[in-house]
Parts: C-alpha cells; sequence; structure tokens
C-alpha cells in the first residue's frame, strides 16, 4: 500500500484509478492459487477495519487519499511562512482563508486536490469560539448547509 502514497499526498485519484488500487488489494487477498479462482473467507468490511477492531487492517484508498490532502491542508493553515503557502496564497486565497479561496480559471491540478480536501474538512469541522477574533460572521458556516 505504500507504492501510491507519494502521488496520493498531493493529487486526488480519479475514481477510476482508487477503483483499481481497491481491485489489485482484494486479488491480493483473494485470489486462490488453482486457475486463478476467486475464493472469500473474510468480506470486505472486516477487512477496512482497524486490527484492533477484528479487522487486517488495509485502507480505503479514497479516504486515506483524502486525508493525505487534508494533511496538506493543515499544513497550509498553520505553516504560512512557507513558500508553498506564499504562492498557493498569493493565486488562490489571497485573504488567507484557504477556506474562502476565490474561484480561478484553470487552476491546477495540484490546487484542485487541495481545494476539495479542504472543502471536505469545512464541511465537517465544529466551532470552538475562544475569544472570538477569528469568527467571521458573514461567511463562515453557522449550522448545517
Amino acid at each position: 500500500q505504500s507504492i501510491p502514497t507519494y502521488a496520493l499526498l498531493i493529487f486526488l485519484a480519479p475514481k477510476s484509478i482508487i477503483e483499481d488500487i481497491q481491485a489489485k488489494f482484494s486479488r491480493t487477498w483473494w485470489t486462490g492459487k488453482d486457475r486463478g479462482r476467486f475464493w472469500t473467507m473474510t468480506p470486505w468490511k472486516t477487512l477496512y477495519k482497524p486490527k484492533a477492531m477484528g479487522g487486517l487492517g488495509i485502507r480505503n484508498v479514497r479516504l486515506f487519499n483524502l486525508a493525505l490532502l487534508g494533511r496538506q491542508v493543515w499544513r497550509l493553515i498553520n505553516n504560512t511562512n512557507t513558500l508553498c503557502f506564499k504562492v498557493l496564497s498569493s493565486k488562490y486565497f489571497p485573504n488567507g482563508n484557504i477556506f474562502n479561496a476565490k474561484k480561478v480559471d484553470k487552476a491546477s491540478f495540484t490546487w484542485t486536490s487541495i481545494a476539495t480536501a479542504a472543502k471536505t474538512l469545512k464541511d465537517g469541522f465544529g466551532w470552538q469560539v475562544g475569544n472570538g477574533e477569528r469568527i467571521n460572521i458573514w461567511d463562515d458556516n453557522w449550522g448545517m448547509e
């Protein structure tokens, strides 16, 4: 599972690629030695479960891809002094907020992938108000959309 990780770290893989990787994982687990027949000992849902929960710990590649891209979003939020942040923010989110990026024609595939992960993360966020300094009541999500 480690070979596609480098590409999944930067790019959102198309659905066909994800399905192909998943098929290779399942063939590795389910192929019998007698003339390529398939036999199943364990359902696919069990294979995805963590080892501590009785599964084999095989990753769901789509979720793993989003998690790796989410890590890039986290880096952009927390490391504002990096060259990567300065280049991406100057073109895609000049206000410094990756979650309120502007629409750009012909955006790079890397940015489109990161923006997809940012949208997925934003949809799952909750609020912790604190001192209220970073809250924008006009643009931020205050409830279910």
